[in-house]
C-alpha cells in the first residue's frame, strides 16, 4: 500500500518494466557509449540500471523501443541522480519523426503505473 501512496504523490506516473523481459536502452555521453537496462520511465525521465560512472549534470542521449507497441524513443537529457543501482535522467529534448509524438506516447503508456511484460 505504501508504494501506491508514493506513486500518487509523484509528478509523473512511472511505467515499470518486467525484470524477466528487460528493455535495453542505448546511451551516449561525451565520454562513453554503452547499453543498459531500463528500470522505469515516465514522460519526464528514465531510470537506467547501470554501473557506468556518470556525474550529475552530465548530458546523455538515449534510444529505446517500447516492447509491446514498438514505439521508438530517442531523447537527450541530463543525469539528475546517481546510485549504486543506476542513474536517473531528466529528459530535456525528445526527437520525433512526423508520425509520432514521443512525449504523449510515454505519457499515455505510463498513465497508470503498471508493469510491462
Amino acid at each position: 500500500m505504501d508504494k501506491l501512496k508514493h506513486l500518487k504523490t509523484r509528478k509523473d506516473a512511472r511505467l515499470y518494466f518486467n525484470k524477466n523481459q528487460p528493455v535495453a536502452v542505448r546511451c551516449l555521453t561525451g565520454k562513453c557509449n554503452f547499453e543498459a537496462k531500463i528500470q522505469n520511465v515516465s514522460s519526464s525521465g528514465i531510470f537506467i540500471s547501470t554501473h557506468q560512472d556518470l556525474q550529475i549534470g552530465e548530458e546523455i542521449a538515449i534510444k529505446f523501443t517500447f516492447p509491446k507497441s514498438g514505439n521508438q524513443v530517442q531523447a537527450t537529457g541530463e543525469v539528475v541522480r546517481t546510485s549504486d543501482a543506476g542513474i536517473a535522467v531528466e529528459i530535456k529534448v525528445y526527437f520525433q519523426d512526423k508520425r509520432r509524438h514521443y512525449r504523449s506516447r510515454i505519457s499515455s503508456n505510463s498513465h497508470n503505473s503498471r508493469f510491462i511484460s
